[in-house]
């Protein structure tokens, strides 16, 4: 049974017609008469009488209507009380993030946890993994958001969303138009890659490697510390590179680059909120569970970004 056939049941005997119950429910009338049937169904009952346009109750639509009215009422205070619960959440949250949560998934999640509390005022500090993980084990921080899992005392990492490296190139290269290329055919190609020394790089040698690909030193035309920077040189077509999905959205939408599937490499790595093993305060509790209900989403197929 749906909740909203009991309210569509109570409207309906409270405003004495069907068309006047649909429209204070905003409904057609056909779709408030199906939940009254549905409701009816459930009880194996009829529940009311139909004369012309007017409805009145049963024996039984009585006692249903007498317990449906106690049933929405406890709802109303259930939600007032919940209302009541996310008003009183306040106090400063502290927030550690490295580099590609912090300044593409967090910022979006921040925004929508503050219009659900206000009263919470978000600090955030990005930093590399390590020292993120050393800030909370230190209790600077509330909370960590870092790329990689490990291993800490005290500590405890649950995934919070997915990310994904993907080959990004200017929209007139050679392979701009290629539904997906293989990693050979980057040989030769100027990359545009993250300092020595930068994880993301890390990884992506790595999974090249194992797919079979050494980065040649010579292609790299050009090293940078961000991948804003990355981003930008690719769009000027000094190079092709690879980046987190969270970072190109914009200007694939804009049409300044093209994402292409690289065959047979995987590049996806996992996001994780780390938290220390013991009570946290009411405005990290909310944090938490907001971000379960409201995972932080990529910019989908496009990128294919693990959600």
């Amino acid at each position: 049974m749906n909740f909203n056939h009991v309210l569509a049941f109570i409207a309906t005997v409270e405003k004495g017609t069907l068309s006047a119950a649909a429209e204070e429910l905003h409904l057609t009338q056909p779709a408030v008469s199906k939940q009254l049937q549905a409701l009816e169904e459930y009880f194996g009952l009829r529940l009311l009488e139909r004369r012309g346009r007017e409805v009145r109750l049963t024996a039984a639509g009585e006692i249903c209507y007498r317990h449906a009215r106690i049933i929405a009422s406890h709802l109303k205070q259930t939600r007032r009380e919940l209302a009541e619960l996310t008003q009183l959440v306040r106090g400063r949250l502290l927030l550690g993030a490295s580099t590609t949560p912090g300044q593409y998934v967090l910022p979006r999640l921040i925004g929508a946890f503050r219009r659900e509390y206000p009263r919470v005022e978000v600090v955030l500090t990005i930093a590399d993994t390590q020292e993120v993980v050393q800030r909370l084990q230190d209790g600077e921080i509330d909370l960590g958001v870092v790329g990689a899992s490990g291993r800490g005392r005290n500590l405890s990492y649950s995934r919070l969303t997915g990310d994904e490296l993907v080959l990004i190139v200017p929209p007139g290269h050679r392979l701009a138009g290629a539904a997906a290329v293989a990693p050979a055919e980057l040989k030769g190609e100027p990359l545009v890659w993250r300092e020595s020394g930068s994880g993301t790089r890390r990884v992506v040698e790595e999974r090249l490697a194992a797919a079979g690909l050494t980065i040649d030193p010579e292609q790299i035309v050009m090293e940078l510390g961000s991948t804003e920077a990355i981003v930008s040189a690719v769009e000027a077509g000094l190079g092709i590179s690879l980046v987190t999905s969270w970072a190109v959205e914009k200007s694939v939408q804009l049409g300044r680059l093209a994402v292409v599937t690289l065959e047979g490499v995987n590049l996806k790595r996992d996001i994780y909120l780390v938290r220390r093993r013991r009570d946290l305060s009411p405005a990290a509790e909310a944090f938490v569970n907001f971000a379960a209900d409201h995972p932080p989403r990529g910019m989908g197929n496009a990128t294919r970004p693990i959600s």
